[in-house]
């Protein structure tokens, strides 16, 4: 298994991938839990709303974003068209380093609000009392920030990241709708490969391995979480 340049690839790609969705969802849902919390009313009708790609069919968001990225009916190109970003349609989905890219944006969609809900918990336990002292004291919201809710919010966020990153190494589905791990493999993530060994190649010995081999980075994340889990 380790003398297959595959499986160094998908290897490689599965890292990448990990680390482009673990950050990108942090990003965005620290970003829109935020914002949810800075307003009283419709909170609840407003977090229903950006629930909807959680809960969507990862088909459905699949076929989704092959529209969104289709290189002369796209939605995104014609956006990027009109205000004279690009020059001529881009084939986002045909293109190794794009493709990639292109994905990790669509899971990213799918799975923000499931980091999102995580960090809004763990901002109803920041403490008004000391948001309205750092403000008397002339902090402003970045020091506010800094001092008071990154430090109480942090719990929420180590595990946001830890099911995120769980989310990433066990995904399967948008790769195999959108790109079928193309083109050249450059999608072609770790679960994806060991479909392709099981039931392509009929190896499933090869993908047995394989599958341990995923087990044991997941179970790495378990444990480093575990460990900062009880430092904290």
């Amino acid at each position: 298994l380790g003398e297959s340049p595959f499986f160094w690839n998908s290897f490689q790609v599965t890292l990448l991938w990990v680390a482009g969705n673990v950050s990108l969802q942090l990003v965005v849902g620290l970003a829109v839990a935020l914002a949810l919390n800075s307003i009283i009313r419709f909170r609840g009708p407003f977090t229903g709303i950006l629930l909807i790609p959680w809960i969507s069919s990862f088909v459905v968001v699949g076929i989704l974003f092959i529209w969104i990225y289709d290189p002369q009916m796209g939605v995104l190109n014609d956006i990027l068209l009109r205000l004279g970003v690009i020059e001529k349609p881009v084939a986002w989905l045909a293109s190794p380093r794009l493709a990639q890219i292109s994905l990790i944006a669509a899971n990213t969609w799918k799975f923000f609000p499931l980091v999102m809900i995580t960090l809004l918990a763990g901002l109803q336990d920041v403490s008004p009392e000391l948001l309205e002292a750092t403000r008397v004291d002339g902090a402003n919201w970045l020091g506010t920030f800094r001092m008071v809710i990154f430090p109480t919010i942090l719990p929420s966020i180590s595990t946001g990241v830890l099911l995120s990153t769980i989310w990433a190494y066990n995904s399967f589905t948008l790769p195999i709708v959108m790109t079928g791990g193309g083109p050249l493999r450059a999608t072609e993530i770790f679960g994806l490969h060991i479909f392709k060994l099981a039931f392509d190649a009929f190896d499933f010995g090869a993908a047995a391995a394989a599958s341990l081999v995923l087990f044991l980075q997941i179970l790495a994340v378990i444990v480093l979480y575990l460990k900062f889990a009880e430092r904290e």
